[in-house]
């Protein structure tokens, strides 16, 4: 129990414990929430963190049913935290652009340092860096594609041959006789 007691403490959110408790405190008498709200709590947090079902039942003890309808009752709950966990994102990525700002700075200063930065790399994390920033704005419009070359002629002809065979082999054999006037 003293192991569960150390991962119920990691998943606590006060927005998600509020929650739990006015769920427990109304409805009907048999809900999870009433039962074990340290665990209800739990579940919430760990389906906010992508954590699966399978795992989240594992962990706390909760069955399928019981962690699909805490996360259809306390949605606004997860919402809000899902807006908290954006916000700190936000932060962290402002943190580390300052931060690499600050790291740039010191390059500029240092041609030496600099001289042994691939100029891929310096490329590459500001293309990161841009993509990530449109994706924040919701202005990701740039889609790319890995497409593979087109296929040729025999290609084609190749795969309808194989085509054919696989429907000659699903193919029933009927006998018909074609009626015509003069058959008659």
């Amino acid at each position: 129990m003293a192991k569960k007691g150390k991962i119920l403490q990691e998943y606590v959110e006060p927005v998600l414990v509020a929650s739990v408790a006015v769920e427990a405190g109304r409805g009907h008498v048999n809900r999870i929430e009433k039962h074990k709200p340290a665990e209800s709590v739990m579940a919430l947090e760990m389906l906010l963190s992508g954590i699966g079902a399978d795992e989240i039942r594992k962990k706390t003890g909760l069955g399928w049913e019981a962690i699909s309808s805490l996360k259809a009752r306390h949605e606004v709950a997860l919402e809000v935290r899902r807006k908290q966990l954006a916000a700190d994102g936000f932060e962290m990525a402002e943190g580390i652009r300052l931060l690499a700002k600050k790291k740039m700075q010191m390059l500029a200063d240092d041609d030496e340092a600099l001289a042994k930065v691939s100029l891929k790399d310096l490329v590459l994390a500001r293309a990161i860096e841009q993509d990530k920033s449109f994706q924040a704005l919701g202005e990701a419009k740039s889609v790319i594609e890995h497409r593979t070359g087109k296929p040729s002629l025999a290609d084609a002809q190749k795969a309808i041959e194989e085509a054919r065979r696989s429907l000659q082999k699903e193919a029933i054999p009927v006998e018909a006789t074609v009626m015509t006037e003069k058959n008659l």
